[in-house]
């Protein structure tokens, strides 16, 4: 309808959504040309708000450099626009990109920015959001106390707001492994696991919740539940072609069988 509209920035809107579920439905490559047509019809804000959403399906499929090109292109044109929303948005996954990579102190300033551009609106979820990215960064910094405070904290905001925590658990289980609590990890993963499978969630997400079921089964010595866990993380991300999150899934499989 867009096309035969002949707006070429309403079809550029449609085909960065179109992308996004496609590359979470596990069709990353008609995912990555839907963006690519995106990209090429939209122009000036329109194609800031693309090249952002292909930044966030660069992170998910674990191209960190080309997410951070992209999001690098966006940011500006979000600025000069003014366009509050989106800005913050953008520097929050900038931040989370740049915490992929090492780079805390960077993550922090954009997390910084971006929870300073929320509290002029009244997003909630994004709020949530910013909590929840502050406590990843703290467990980046080696302080897991305050990282489950602030878990909690955001899972809290999230619950009023009755959206689904699937990303935050993955975060919170990294964090409990850190601590020691594997065993409580891979119950709280196998938990999201289920909970996914009954609402009929994101293939993404699933193979995420599964690599972090293996990798808390293998801290807490149970191989055989690390093996079987790890086993479907790896088929499921080759299905969907992240060859970065295959990559760790097959290390769990070889360190469970040791």
């Amino acid at each position: 309808l867009a096309a035969r509209a002949d707006s070429a920035e309403r079809e550029a809107d449609v085909l960065a959504t179109l992308g996004v579920a496609l590359v979470h439905a596990g069709r990353t490559r008609a995912g990555l040309e839907a963006f690519e047509r995106g990209v090429a019809r939209g122009s000036g804000h329109t194609r800031a708000r693309v090249l952002f959403r292909r930044a966030y399906v660069w992170w998910v499929l674990g191209r960190h450099g080309e997410a951070l090109e992209d999001v690098r292109r966006a940011i500006p044109v979000l600025r000069q626009a003014e366009d509050v929303i989106w800005t913050a948005r953008a520097l929050t996954l900038r931040a989370t990109v740049h915490l992929a990579l090492g780079s805390v102190e960077r993550a922090d300033a954009d997390f910084t920015a971006a929870e300073a551009l929320w509290d002029t609106t009244g997003q909630e979820h994004d709020k949530a959001d910013a909590v929840e990215s502050r406590g990843l960064a703290a467990f980046r910094s080696g302080d897991v106390p305050a990282a489950l405070r602030l878990l909690d904290e955001a899972e809290e905001r999230y619950g009023k707001l009755g959206t689904p925590t699937f990303m935050l658990t993955i975060r919170r289980c990294e964090v409990l492994m850190a601590a020691g609590l594997a065993t409580e990890a891979l119950a709280e993963a196998d938990g999201a696991v289920a909970a996914l499978d009954g609402i009929g969630g994101q293939s993404t997400r699933k193979a995420e919740l599964l690599l972090v079921a293996a990798r808390a089964a293998r801290l807490a010595d149970e191989p055989q539940t690390a093996l079987a866990r790890a086993a479907v993380a790896v088929r499921l991300f080759a299905g969907q072609r992240r060859t970065w999150y295959e990559t760790h899934a097959r290390l769990v499989l070889i360190e469970a069988r040791v």
